[in-house]
């Protein structure tokens, strides 16, 4: 290995061609991020030899800028090619330097600048002759397949005037941002073609960067680690690309990579798995979350995403050492998985369940569920059963406030049993790891846990808001039947707020009965009780929830009437709920109290008894 410092006209000087290997991330750069501070430090650069130049002369010494590391690595020379360098670090910013020279050298050519023009136009074209059997050796830059038409429009020459291929990509916007702002600067000197001159001379001799030469004996992945991992916000899902295609090569499969890049990894570089998304208090690439996913089902233990890159690592390069080649075809599956998952409709069940764990932002189970669908011979009504079983375990310990401290060690020993289970029975095996646990911070609570904390007075207070939502719209999908109208159910993380039906507030607009056979102060204080139960809860929008607020039973009842479509509300409340004897349908809705509360509370607990049931388990083998 070889470094020093390098001016970037020796950089881009001659023949030569940086090649972006395949396991590099697609272009990231932004104008105010990066573009802006770049062309700032060239601005700035060229304003000092202006300055000296208004002085009568150059400084002997004059002030260099650096614009960063350049780390390439050469390749092996073929006949009649350019020669070719791989870029393992600094490909964002030789990218960008790139899309400037060339938007130089279009200025430049537009305003007649014809030696800058030519200037620049050697530091964007390696001269190759007309007919050569590579056309494309005549570009310095060769990069990823995702980036290469846009950039070929980019770095187009004077006078082209074809429409960019993609006007939302980056490079597409930096060239035309370069444009603007490279044109706008030089028109405001005097003589612009002379400050253009200034321009080229700055990027030659005063721009310097720090370049690391690698020979071939040099590991390029440790390189890259030392530069990146720490400080520079690379995503880990770019680390570990960059670990696993290189492994292609040690393990003898090379070739294979242009093939798996555009077939199984490309889609996760694209823009939807590259969101952040929240997992506990931090925002992660959701393509990090996948891979943390795939990693603990591989693991049998749940790996954090903030530790991906170096459990990734240590497990990759372990014994046995898996395949590369394998890797990424199953992370690309795993990844079709989640997206298949995610867009399933709201009316079926898994997907259900993927909204309450989205809603109460838990993702613990998201590896077993994801094991369950992307592994092969897992029969569809198999994956469901463990799915649906996961979701029951979850709301039933939620709603018994029983605590999720021990939940990483014990889905990691679900995972670790699907790792060595027959596929075929893969959801049993998830039904009988979950009911054969009989410690306090891993029981599955029976149905009569379950309606005793369902039936709880301050439900409402005791649960947290998230959990107690997700509730309710479960209920509600569970009460829509055949004769309702279509329509996808409610998602547990929407618009929808909890109402109280009967005000936490009753004392003013809902005064007792005057013909109670009761203490005043007895019934006020069982009244109490009952505002907070079950029974009493419903879902509606932020608008009616407003309208209503503490009105009469009469209106609130009217306004129910008239706006809400939630089947909890218009099943349970507005309509006598089936099975419910004690009252006629007129008596139900004629007014709401304690009584009411109580018989629709025990109501909604059968409903939720019936949607998260509690499976039977096999046989533990352990207790025989």
């Amino acid at each position: 290995m070889k470094a020093g410092d390098e001016k970037l006209g020796s950089v881009f000087d001659g023949k030569v061609r940086y090649k972006i290997p395949i396991f590099q991330r697609p272009y990231v750069w932004k104008e105010e991020a990066n573009w802006i501070p770049l062309w700032d430090d060239l601005a700035q650069a060229v304003s000092l030899v202006e300055a000296e130049g208004l002085g009568g002369e150059y400084d002997e010494q004059p002030r260099e800028h650096f614009l960063g590391a350049l780390v390439t690595q050469a390749r092996s020379p073929v006949p009649r090619r350019v020669p070719t360098r791989q870029v393992i670090d600094g490909q964002q910013r030789l990218t960008t330097l790139q899309v400037f020279l060339a938007s130089a050298f279009r200025v430049a050519a537009e305003l007649g600048a014809t030696s800058a023009a030519s200037a620049f136009e050697s530091l964007v074209r390696n001269k190759v002759a007309d007919d050569t059997e590579y056309p494309q050796d005549r570009f310095k830059l060769v990069p990823l397949p995702t980036d290469r038409a846009a950039f070929e429009w980019a770095v187009r020459g004077p006078g082209d005037v074809r429409t960019p291929p993609s006007p939302h990509h980056l490079l597409v916007q930096a060239a035309q941002w370069f444009d603007e702002t490279v044109r706008a600067w030089a028109l405001e000197a005097e003589l612009p073609t002379d400050r253009l001159d200034l321009l080229h001379f700055v990027v030659t001799e005063r721009i310097k960067v720090v370049s690391v030469f690698l020979d071939s004996r040099d590991d390029p992945q440790v390189i890259f680690e030392a530069l990146n991992y720490k400080g520079v916000p690379l995503d880990a899902a770019d680390l570990v690309k960059n670990l696993l295609f290189q492994r292609l090569t040690l393990q003898g499969e090379g070739r294979l990579e242009q093939d798996l890049h555009e077939s199984s990894w490309k889609p996760l570089d694209a823009r939807n798995w590259r969101e952040k998304v929240t997992t506990g208090r931090i925002a992660r690439a959701r393509v990090d979350t996948l891979l943390a996913y795939w990693l603990s089902s591989r693991r049998g233990e749940l790996v954090s995403v903030e530790h991906l890159y170096a459990e990734f690592k240590v497990w990759l390069t372990g014994s046995p050492q898996p395949r590369a080649a394998e890797v990424i075809t199953d992370l690309r599956r795993w990844a079709d998985t989640m997206d298949e998952l995610l867009a399933r409709p709201m009316t079926d069940s898994v997907r259900q369940v993927i909204d309450r764990l989205e809603a109460t932002n838990t993702t613990t189970p998201w590896p077993i569920v994801l094991s369950l669908f992307a592994t092969e011979g897992v029969p569809d009504e198999q994956a469901v059963l463990g799915t649906e079983a996961l979701d029951s375990f979850l709301m039933r310990r939620a709603i018994c406030r029983l605590t999720p401290k021990d939940y990483n060690r014990l889905f990691g020993a679900v995972l670790r049993a699907l790792k060595t289970a027959d596929p075929r029975r893969a959801g049993q095996v998830v039904v009988d790891e979950l009911a054969h646990q009989t410690a306090d911070s891993r029981s599955w609570p029976t149905d009569g846990e379950f309606v005793e904390a369902l039936m709880k007075d301050d439900l409402y207070n005791k649960v947290s808001r998230a959990r107690l939502r997700a509730l309710l719209t479960g209920i509600d999908t569970a009460l829509a039947t055949s004769r309702a109208e279509p329509g996808a159910p409610q998602k547990a993380k929407s618009n929808l707020t909890i109402e109280h039906v009967l005000p936490q507030a009753w004392r003013t607009h809902w005064p007792l009965p005057t013909e109670i056979d009761m203490d005043p102060e007895v019934a006020a204080a069982k009244r109490d009780i009952h505002v907070n139960q079950l029974g009493n809860l419903t879902l509606a929008t932020g608008p009616l929830n407003s309208e209503m607020r503490h009105s009469a039973w009469l209106l609130k009842r009217r306004a129910l009437q008239s706006h809400s479509l939630v089947r909890l509300t218009t099943a349970s409340i507005l309509s006598l709920p089936a099975g419910i004897n004690s009252f006629t349908p007129e008596e139900w809705s004629s007014q709401w109290d304690e009584t009411r509360i109580a018989l629709r509370g025990l109501w909604l607990a059968r409903v939720a008894l019936i949607r998260w049931p509690r499976p039977m388990p096999a046989e533990d083998p352990r207790l025989t």
